[in-house]
Formats: structure tokens, sequence, C-alpha cells
């Protein structure tokens, strides 16, 4: 009877939680735990609201969820019969009765899926979140032998600007945590901080997608497409693009997030490298001055769609918003000797921002080098360089030292290709 009610609440409430959370679902590892649940299961999650369970009911929408509810909710005239309908596992907070343990410990033996919010309350507003765990899903966890499935929400529901957001965890094998040596109590203990911390790592990793998912809305690209799709065939026939490597190594296509750093000869230099690197979407780093000029905002803004920064005031901001869409998978473009070439030199010196860049995104650095074409006729050849992982050659903290010396070697790498170009030219 559970399990048909369960049923005919989903089918029939769909519509209505659709407008009501519009939930976006996350996975941390979408092979090992998906909205699929196989088996019996112990979900955990923070708790923001009465309507968490609610949201989940939808999110595992296969499978009956059997959540531990505190008491009070069982009180209310039509909320009570309505969960106890719906298969809540009544627990007495207020009583020594642990009697929902047991009950819990049946269902998963049936291989049914048992929802525990571990902080027994909503915090309130003045109080850190989470709260600390109750030990009830640690023991419950140990004595069944079952995985538990840890998941975090944004909270965010009945909100027009705002949607729900969820992230599944990986499943955790609680026994692994356990040590015989210690009495049950310290056991206990112990597993349900570990638990906290999980949600804890979880909702920092939920808050990072949501700012990479706000970061590019929908319709963000819609300018940029026409442009791309209309300008890509004049392109191709005007230019006739060629890519020309230093080395086999360097023959690499890059699909995740990745830094393209190139000389600066003149502005048409992002069309240039755009027209090569046409697989590529590029977000150039651009001088916010440029976007000041309400002739360029829009062209820049809304068509290139380039990450503006303040060069005379470089800030973590700065940095965070081309950290994000590092990790979004994005590429991004820039010059590093910070204006269009003024010298007699080959490049002029590099800022070290393309270094902290680098390291902060967790991005390859892949050196470019462009010239203009001398006569119009001629083909627009790109040169590209072998990739310079910060992260492997110096680790995620170097020193003031090596982030001098990886300065230096993205010269010399930049260096490199400009005399290839020359050796190319003259052949």
């Amino acid at each position: 009877m559970i399990a048909f009610f369960n049923w005919f609440t989903k089918i029939t409430a769909w519509p209505a939680q659709f407008f009501a959370f519009r939930t976006k679902i996350y996975y941390e590892d979408k092979k090992v735990s998906g909205r699929r649940i196989k088996g019996p299961a112990i979900i955990i999650s923070n708790h923001t609201s009465v309507f968490d369970y609610a949201v989940y009911l939808f999110v595992f929408f296969s499978r009956t969820l059997r959540f531990q509810m505190a008491e009070v909710l069982f009180k209310k005239k039509f909320l009570g019969p309505l969960l106890k309908m719906l298969g809540g596992i009544y627990v007495n907070r207020d009583a020594y009765d642990f009697s929902f343990v047991g009950k819990s410990q049946a269902i998963l033996e049936k291989g049914g899926v048992v929802g525990v919010f571990p902080e027994a309350r909503i915090p309130r507003p003045e109080e850190k979140r989470p709260l600390e765990f109750k030990p009830s899903a640690a023991y419950l966890a140990y004595i069944s032998g079952v995985p538990v499935i840890p998941i975090v929400t944004n909270g965010s529901y009945f909100n027009l600007k705002k949607r729900a957001r969820v992230l599944i965890g990986k499943p955790i094998d609680v026994s692994i945590w356990w040590d015989p040596n210690k009495e049950r109590r310290d056991n206990l203990t112990f597993i349900s901080e570990k638990l906290r911390k999980e949600i804890i790592r979880l909702t920092k990793e939920l808050k990072r997608r949501q700012e990479i998912d706000e970061l590019r809305p929908p319709f963000y690209y819609a300018m940029n497409n026409f442009i791309r799709v209309t300008a890509a065939l004049p392109a191709l026939v005007w230019f006739r693009p060629k890519v020309v490597y230093s080395s086999d190594k360097a023959k690499k296509k890059y699909k995740t997030g990745v830094i393209f750093y190139s000389n600066h000869t003149g502005f048409g230099d992002p069309l240039y490298i755009m027209t090569c690197l046409w697989y590529r979407r590029i977000h150039f780093v651009t001088m916010q001055e440029i976007l000041d000029n309400p002739k360029m905002k829009f062209w820049f803004d809304k068509g290139f769609r380039v990450i503006a920064v303040d060069r005379d005031n470089m800030n973590m901001n700065s940095f965070k918003k081309l950290t994000l869409f590092l990790n979004a998978g994005c590429a991004v473009g820039i010059f590093p000797e910070g204006h269009i070439k003024t010298s007699d030199e080959q490049v002029d010196d590099f800022k070290n921002g393309l270094v902290l860049m680098g390291l902060k995104g967790k991005a390859p650095l892949v050196p470019l080098y462009v010239e203009k074409r001398k006569h119009w006729y001629n083909r627009l050849v790109l040169f590209q360089g072998e990739e310079i992982d910060l992260i492997e050659k110096y680790g995620a903290t170097p020193t003031m030292a090596q982030i001098e010396e990886a300065g230096k070697l993205c010269r010399e790498r930049e260096i490199e290709l400009a005399n290839l170009a020359d050796a190319y030219y003259k052949r």
C-alpha cells in the first residue's frame, strides 16, 4: 500500500513539483551513484526545509523512500496521515524510544531505502550549518552493513529566480571507519563526524557547480553562436587558416579547461586565433576599459563573451571568475604581454598573471604565435607549441621563485614559436 501511494503521489504531483522546485541534479560520479539506487541504501542529507523530503521524493523517482521523520510532523491534521501513508518512519525526539532504528533496519533487510536527516532538525538562521550529527545514521549503517549515500540540497524552493539544486555523492561503507579497539560510542561519534564532513564537502562542491551554471545562463552564447555560424564560411575562404605545430607532442586538440596564450601584434589577434582554432569557443581576457566603452561593450560582451579584468586592480574576484570558466571546461585566451607589442623584441616581457591563472584554474598553458599576413592573398598561419602543466611541474603551491621561473618558461616557449615562424616564412 505504501509503494502504491508513493507512485500515486509522484504521478499526480509531478507537474506541481516541476514548477515549484525546478530541480537541477548533479552527480559526484554518476557511474557509481545516480538517481536509480540498486538494492538497500541509507540516504543522508543536510536539512534546509520541510520540503527537502518532497524534493528527494522526485529525485529518486523509481524508489520508495522511507525517511525518518520527527514526531511534530505527525501531529499535523493533514500532513501527519499523508506522511504515514507515504511510509514515514516515526521518530519521537523527546522520548528514549529507539524503535525507529529497528523499523529502519527491517526496511533495509527487505531491500528498501531509508532516508535520514542526521541533524535531526532544521538549523536556525544564526546557527552554523550543518548542525552536529546524531549517531543514529552511523549506527544504522553499521548494524545493517548497507552503503550510505550522502546528498545535499541548496534549499531553494518556490523561487522564480532560483531553482532547487541537488548533488548526489558517492556511496560510503562506514565499516572502513570502525575501529574494533574503540568503544561503540567513540566509533559512532567518529563516524558521525566523518559523515558530517562529507556533507560539508558536498555542500561546497554544490555551491561551486551552481556558480559555474550561473556563470553561463540559458542563451548566454546566442549572439556568439550567430556570429560563429554566419562568419564561418567567409573567414575560412578569406583567411584559409592553417595551424603549424612545434612538435608531434604539440599536435593536440583541447576539449577541457585550457589557457591559450599568445603574442599580441594587433586588435585582430583574437579573431585570427579563433579562426585557426575553430573547434573551441575561446573566452579572451580583455581590459575592463574596453567594455566601459558603450560602442564596444555589446560586441565584446554579448558577441565574443570576453572576460573583463581591471588591469590596474587584478583582485581575487577576477581570478575566481577565470577559475570558474576553466572549471566549467572553457577555453580562456590571454595576451600575457599586456599590450600590443611595441618593442623590437620578438616577444615583450610577460606578466606573471598568466602563471597564477594556470595554477588557480589547474589548467594547462598552451603557447600560440600569430603574425599578420603581409599580403591579402597569404594564408593565415597559427603556430602552436607544447603545453605547460604547471601543477605537474611545480605542484599546487609553488614558491615565488618557481612562479618567476614558470613565467620565464612561458616566454621562452613563445620565443621558440617566434623562431619557428621566422624559419617557416623564410622557407
